[in-house]
C-alpha cells in the first residue's frame, strides 16, 4: 500500500493519462492534464515560500480548478483548509486566523466574506474576478515541477473544520493514511467500488465531507468526475439521467426537492446509475421506496463526522432492501462498521453498555482524526486511548447494527426520564401535514423540561396541538409526547443537511424561560 494519498493519485496519471479526470461548465481534463496542473500549483506555493506544514485557505464553490488546488497543495504538503462559504464574514475569518493561514484562494463572488485577516494575506482567485486577487493562469506564470517532498502516512493531508454547533469551530487534522484507509474502507462496506470509466456527480460542496470524500475517493479509483458548482434540484436529475452519472453522494433533502420539482420525474431514464449514498440523515420508507422505483440504482447510507474522516459505518442495499421486505425498523439504523473499525456504547462513566442499551457512540479504526489543531484539550477529551466520542447517542442490536438516538447535547431530561428528540421525529414526520420537524426541550415549572415541536407545515395545512398529541398516542411513551409546537417556514440546517438545533434554542428557549420564571 502506497503510505501517501497522492501517490494513488500519481499512479492514475501515470498509469491512465488519457483518462477522463474531471469536467465542470469550463473545462475538462484528463488525469495526465490534471496531474501537470496541479503540479504547477504545487510549484508555485514551493516557489512563494509556502511550504510542507503551513496552511492556506479555499474559499470557493465546486469546480475543477478548485479540487486541483487542494491536490496540489497535499501534493507538496501544504495543507488547504476549504472554509463553508455560507457562513458569516466574522466565522470565516475566525477560521482563516485560527489555521495561521498564509494564502487565500477565492472566487469572486466571497468578496463580502473577506474581513481584516484575509484582506491582509496574498489571494488567487479561482472563478470570478476580484480586484485584490490575482487570477489562478496569471498566479500559476510558468511554473513547472515542484520540488518533490516526503510525505508520510501521518502527515496531515487537510485540515476540515467541524460545524461549531457546539461551540467555536475546531480544525481537525486528517491524514494521508486516515484518507486512504476510508477510501478502502467505503467500498468494502458496500461492495460497490469507483471504477474506470464510472463517472461520479459531485453536487455536495467539497468545504464538507460528503463532497470532498465523494471526489477523493473517486479519484483514487481512476473515476470520472461531473462537478456541480451548485445544487440544483433539477440540474442534478437531468445530469444523472443524460451524463451517464455511475453514482452520487447526496443528503435526503436533496432527493425529496428534486422530486419534488419534477412532477413528471417518470420520463428521466437512468441506465447507467449504479448506487446513490446518502447520510446527514436517515431516508423514509416512502422516499426510499420512490426513489427505488424513480432511479432503479442501489442505495446506501453513511455514518460518521469530520473526526472520522467521513464513515464509521455503511446500511448497504442488501440492508435497505431487507428492510423493505421484513425489517422496516432497520431504515432507523446507520449500519454496521466499516471493515477495520470497532464499535462501543458506553454511559457517562465511561462504561461499556449491553446490547440494547442506549449511550454515548465511540468508534476506534485507522479513519479517526490524528487531533484537532492547536487544541491539545479538545483532542485528549475526543481520542481517548484510539478511541473517538462522537457525541451522538445511541445504541447496538444484537446483530452490530447501530442505532442513532440523537446528539447526547440534544437530550431531554423530562421529570427524570431521558427522551431522544430522533424518536419524537420519526413519528412526526409520518403524519401528512408536517413537511418537517425538529424537537427540542424547553423549560417546564412541574417537569423541568418538556419536548416541543418545531414544524413544516406540509400541503394539507397546519396541524393543531390536539392533533399532534393524538398522532403521536400510540406509538410514544405519554412523556415524550410534545406539549407544545411553533411554526417555521422552513427548519435551520448546516450544510451537510443536519438541523441547527442550537439557533431553534435560541429563538424559543427564552419565551418558555420567562414563562416559567
Amino acid at each position: 500500500m502506497f503510505e501517501n494519498f497522492m501517490d494513488y493519485v500519481a499512479f492514475q496519471a501515470t498509469a491512465r493519462p488519457e483518462a477522463p479526470f474531471a469536467s465542470d461548465v469550463d473545462q475538462s481534463l484528463n488525469y495526465g492534464q490534471a496531474w501537470q496542473r496541479l503540479g504547477r500549483v504545487a510549484a508555485r506555493l514551493q516557489a512563494n515560500g509556502i511550504g510542507k506544514g503551513d496552511r492556506v485557505v479555499i474559499l470557493s464553490k465546486n469546480s475543477v480548478d478548485n479540487l486541483l488546488v487542494f491536490l496540489g497543495c497535499a501534493r507538496v504538503g501544504v495543507v488547504p483548509v476549504a472554509i463553508n462559504y455560507r457562513l458569516t464574514r466574522d466565522e470565516v475569518g475566525f477560521i482563516a486566523e485560527d489555521a495561521d493561514a498564509r494564502l487565500l484562494f477565492v472566487d469572486g463572488e466571497f468578496t463580502p466574506l473577506l474581513g481584516t485577516y484575509l484582506a491582509g494575506i496574498e489571494q488567487v482567485s479561482i472563478v470570478g474576478g476580484l480586484d485584490s486577487a490575482t487570477p489562478l493562469d496569471t498566479w500559476l506564470g510558468d511554473a513547472g515541477e515542484p520540488t518533490p517532498v516526503a510525505l508520510k502516512g501521518d502527515d496531515v493531508v487537510f485540515q476540515m473544520y467541524t460545524s461549531g454547533t457546539t461551540g467555536l469551530p475546531k480544525g481537525t487534522l486528517l491524514t494521508h493514511r486516515n484518507l486512504i484507509s476510508n477510501s478502502i474502507q467505503a467500498p468494502l462496506a458496500t461492495g460497490l467500488t469507483p471504477r474506470v470509466g464510472d463517472r461520479g456527480l459531485i453536487i455536495a460542496p467539497t468545504f464538507h465531507a460528503l463532497g470532498l470524500m465523494g471526489a477523493l475517493v473517486s479519484i483514487f479509483y481512476g473515476s470520472e468526475l461531473i462537478l456541480h458548482r451548485d445544487y440544483d434540484p433539477v440540474g442534478m436529475i437531468e445530469t444523472m439521467a443524460n451524463d451517464n452519472i455511475s453514482f452520487v453522494s447526496v443528503v435526503p433533502v436533496m432527493l425529496q426537492f428534486s422530486l419534488a420539482c419534477i412532477p413528471d420525474i417518470e420520463k428521466y431514464k437512468f441506465p447507467n446509475l449504479e448506487w446513490i449514498n446518502y447520510g446527514a440523515s436517515p431516508i423514509s420508507v416512502d422516499l426510499l421506496k420512490t426513489c427505488l422505483k424513480v432511479f432503479g440504482c442501489k442505495f446506501n447510507q453513511g455514518y460518521g463526522q469530520t473526526e472520522s474522516t467521513s464513515v464509521l459505518t455503511f446500511l448497504n442495499n442488501e440492508d435497505h432492501l431487507r428492510a423493505l421486505q421484513d425489517k422496516p425498523e432497520l431504515l432507523r439504523s446507520c449500519g454496521r462498521a466499516v471493515f477495520g473499525t470497532e464499535l462501543r456504547i458506553v454511559d457517562e462513566q465511561g462504561n461499556t453498555l449491553p446490547t440494547g442499551e442506549v449511550g454515548e457512540i465511540l468508534g476506534r479504526g485507522p479513519q479517526v482524526m490524528k487531533g484537532y489543531w492547536k487544541r491539545d484539550d479538545a483532542t485528549a477529551k475526543t481520542v481517548v486511548d484510539g478511541w473517538l466520542h462522537t457525541g451522538d447517542a445511541g445504541y447496538l442490536d444484537a446483530d452490530g447494527y447501530l442505532f442513532i438516538k440523537d446528539r447526547v447535547k440534544d437530550l431531554i431530561i423530562s421529570g427524570g426520564e431521558n427522551i431522544y428528540p430522533a424518536e419524537i421525529e420519526n413519528v412526526l414526520m409520518s403524519h401528512p401535514k408536517i413537511a418537517d420537524a425538529a424537537v427540542i426541550g424547553v423549560p417546564d415549572e412541574t417537569w423541568g423540561e418538556v419536548p416541543l415541536a418545531v414544524l413544516v407545515q406540509g400541503d394539507q395545512g397546519e396541524i393543531s396541538i390536539e392533533d399532534l398529541i393524538s398522532h403521536c398516542r400510540g406509538s410514544l411513551a405519554s412523556f415524550k409526547i410534545p406539549k407544545h409546537l411553533e411554526y417555521v417556514a422552513v427548519l435551520p440546517r448546516n450544510p451537510s443537511g443536519k438541523i441547527l438545533k442550537k439557533n431553534l434554542r435560541e429563538s424559543i428557549v427564552p419565551k418558555f424561560q420567562t414563562a416559567v420564571v
